[in-house]
C-alpha cells in the first residue's frame, strides 16, 4: 500500500495520481476529439453588455440585472442546483432564481414539450452535451455569439468549448464535464499474487487494453475459473452506454458520426469499429472476465462488494470501500490513441425567455464566473474550465488529494492533456443513443459483430437522412 502512495512523489508533474482508502466495516454536431474552435465575432456593444453581465467581473450590485427567472434542472444533482441559485442570489440580491427539477428523462420530455411550443416557462435549462445540435435544429436555444466573447470561451478545455458550437453558432455553455478512471481492488490483486507495473501510473505510458485483459484473465483463472464464486476480472461501469463504449473505437482512430452530424454509413461500420466491438464482446464471451446482463448499479455494487478486480467508471462512481482502492488512467489500444470519455451537462437559454438580461448574467456566473467552482466543490465533479482543472492538479482543494477525490485529480490530468473524446453532438443523437444501446446489449450477448454493426448503421442512416 505504501508503495502505491509513494509513487506520487516520484512521478513527474503532469503524470499520475493514485488515491487509496480503507474503510472500517461499519463504515457515485459532430465533434468527438478535443478540437480548436473559433467563436463568432462579437460587436463592441455586445462585448460591453457581456462584461456587464458577467457575474465574475466584480462590478457593483447596482449594475446587476434584476427580476425573476426559472431554471429547469436535473434532479440527479439533489440540492446542489439550489445551492448554486442561492449563491447567485446572495451575489445579486435583486434577482430571484426559481428551480424546477425533474429526472433526466422527465426533464428532456419537458424540454421537448415546452420549448417545442415556444413556451417561456423556463429561462435557463440543463442541456445534455450531445443534444446541443438537436436543440439547435429545433430552434430551442438562444444563440450566444453576441453575448459571450471568444476570451470568455477560452476558459474551457478545447473539447468542452468545441461542443458548445453548432455550425459556428454558440448554443450553450458547459457547467461541468466528466471523465473515467480505472479502479483497482488492491486487496484482490494482492490475494491473487498479481502486481501492476509502475509505468501504468503514467499519464502517457499507461495500461493498454491488451495488457488489462491479460491481467484480468490471469486473475479469473486464479480466483474463479468456473465462475462459481462470484469473482470477475473486469467491469464496465456503463456497458450499454455509448458515452463509455465509443471510446473503444476512438482509441483506434474511428468516429461514430461524421463531422456533418448526419452521416454514419461508412463511418460507424468500418473495420476499426468491428475490431473495437469484437474486443468489447470478447470481454464477456471469449475471455470471460466480465459479467453479461448486469445493470450499471449492479456493476458498481459488484466492485464495491470486493468481488471485481478492475472497474472502469465515471469519476462520480468513485467512493470509499472496505478494501484498498487505487485509481489509474483509462486504458487504450496498443498503437492507438489515448481516448477517454468526457463531456457532461451544459446550460442554455430558452429562446423565448422574457428576461434575457438576467438569464445571461446567471448563465455566465454559473459557468464562467464563481458558480463554476461552487458547482465543482459541491459535486466532486470534473470541471469544464482549465483554471479549475489546474487548481485540482495543484492541490488547491484538499478533497481531491485523497481517494475518492483523487479520481477527479486523475480526470483533471486527462482533460488538460487533451485526451477527452466527446459524444458526437449530432442532430440525431437521441436515436443514436437508444439504437446503439440495444446494439451493445446484443453484441455483449454474442450477436455477430459485423452483421449487427452493419444493420445498426443502416437503421441509423435512415433516421439521420431527415436532417440532410
Amino acid at each position: 500500500m505504501k508503495k502505491w502512495l509513494s509513487l506520487l512523489m516520484v512521478c513527474t508533474l503532469a503524470l499520475s495520481s493514485v488515491g487509496c482508502s480503507s474503510k472500517p466495516a461499519d463504515g457515485s454536431a459532430g465533434t468527438e476529439k478535443a478540437a480548436d474552435t473559433t467563436a463568432a465575432g462579437t460587436s463592441a456593444a455586445a462585448a460591453d453588455a457581456g462584461e456587464k453581465q458577467n457575474g465574475n467581473d466584480g462590478g457593483s450590485e447596482a449594475a446587476l440585472p434584476s427580476g425573476s427567472i426559472t431554471w429547469l434542472t436535473n434532479s440527479a444533482y439533489g440540492d446542489v442546483p439550489q445551492k448554486l441559485a442561492d449563491a447567485y442570489m446572495e451575489h445579486n440580491p435583486g434577482a430571484t432564481i426559481t428551480l424546477e427539477s425533474y429526472t433526466r428523462t422527465q426533464m428532456m420530455e419537458v424540454i421537448e414539450v415546452k420549448m417545442g411550443a415556444g413556451d417561456n416557462s423556463y429561462d435557463v435549462f440543463f442541456v445534455d452535451q450531445p443534444l446541443i445540435a438537436s436543440y439547435y435544429w429545433k430552434d430551442y436555444l438562444l444563440p450566444l455569439n453576441d453575448y459571450v466573447s471568444e476570451a470568455d470561451m477560452d476558459v474551457f478545455t478545447d473539447a468542452d468549448k468545441a461542443s458548445s458550437y453548432v455550425e459556428g453558432t454558440l448554443e450553450a455553455l458547459p457547467l461541468t464535464s466528466s471523465s473515467q478512471v480505472l479502479m483497482v481492488n488492491l486487496d484482490l490483486m494482492k490475494e491473487a499474487g498479481i502486481e501492476l507495473d509502475e509505468s501504468y501510473l503514467n499519464l502517457e505510458d499507461r495500461l493498454t487494453w491488451e495488457k488489462l485483459v491479460e491481467i484480468a484473465v490471469d486473475f479469473q483463472q486464479k480466483m474463479d475459473p468456473d465462475h462459481t464464486k462470484g469473482y470477475w476480472g473486469f467491469a464496465l461501469g456503463q456497458q450499454n452506454n455509448p458515452y463509455q463504449i465509443l471510446a473503444l473505437g476512438n482509441s483506434l482512430g474511428e468516429k461514430a458520426i461524421a463531422d456533418d452530424g448526419v452521416t454514419v454509413e461508412g463511418v460507424f461500420n468500418t473495420d476499426g469499429w468491428v475490431k473495437a466491438l469484437q474486443f468489447y464482446q470478447d470481454l464477456y464471451t471469449k475471455y470471460g472476465v466480465s459479467q453479461v446482463g448486469t445493470t450499471d448499479d449492479e456493476v458498481k455494487a459488484l466492485f464495491y462488494s470486493g468481488k471485481c478486480l478492475f472497474y472502469l467508471a465515471n469519476t462520480i462512481r468513485a467512493t470509499e470501500a472496505d478494501f484498498d482502492i487505487a485509481g489509474i488512467y483509462h486504458p487504450y489500444f496498443e498503437g492507438g490513441e489515448i481516448a477517454v470519455p468526457t463531456g457532461s451537462w451544459y446550460q442554455g437559454i430558452n429562446k423565448a425567455t422574457d428576461n434575457l438580461e438576467l438569464s445571461l448574467d446567471f448563465l455566465k456566473w454559473c459557468t464562467i464566473g464563481d458558480g463554476g467552482e461552487i458547482w465543482m466543490l459541491n459535486n466532486n465533479q470534473v470541471p469544464a474550465r482549465k483554471d479549475l482543472l489546474q487548481n485540482v492538479i495543484d492541490d488547491k482543494y484538499t478533497e481531491f488529494s485523497v481517494w475518492p477525490g483523487s479520481a477527479t485529480k486523475l480526470a483533471a490530468m486527462e482533460n488538460l492533456a487533451g485526451h477527452g473524446y466527446m459524444r458526437p453532438t449530432s442532430y440525431g443523437w437521441k436515436s443514436f443513443d437508444s439504437i446503439t444501446a440495444n446494439m451493445f446489449a446484443d453484441i455483449r450477448s454474442g450477436a455477430d459483430v459485423k452483421e449487427t454493426l452493419d444493420q445498426t448503421t443502416e437503421q441509423l442512416q435512415q433516421d439521420f437522412n431527415q436532417y440532410k
